[in-house]
């Protein structure tokens, strides 16, 4: 089973729950895809990965925006900003990796090693 394949029965079992596209295809991991970074939708990443994920990727959006439009001009010291960005970026990823895994106990989603599996058989029963 290829990744594409896994990836689309991913997409279609968190479209069929109800989730919406923009939560479980973000434009991050879109432009990652792109690029060429075999990235699984978020409900499927592990804890860690999605903590280290969205806390990196919003310490770094959220800490420049900060920097140039508020911290610098106010004359805040660097070291102070880092900190402070550090902390947002971590209870960030925290809360992100957190709900991310209460979604999907309360979906009840598929593995996924089990994915591509469990959809083709459903699909098979849902035929006969």
């Amino acid at each position: 089973m290829t990744f594409e394949e896994r990836l689309a029965a991913a997409h279609q079992e968190l479209a069929s729950k109800g989730v919406w596209h923009a939560n479980y295809n973000p434009p991050l991991f879109r432009l990652l895809r792109r690029l060429g970074c075999p990235v699984k939708p978020p409900h499927y990443q592990g804890w860690l990965t999605n903590v280290l994920g969205f806390g990196i990727s919003i310490g770094l959006l959220w800490g420049l925006l900060m920097w140039f439009f508020s911290w610098q001009p106010m004359g805040i010291d660097p070291l102070f900003s880092l900190r402070q960005t550090a902390l947002f970026a971590g209870l960030f990823g925290i809360f992100m990796a957190s709900w991310l895994w209460l979604r999907r106990k309360q979906l009840v989603l598929t593995r996924w090693e089990q994915l591509a599996e469990h959809v083709g058989t459903r699909s098979t029963k849902d035929q006969a």
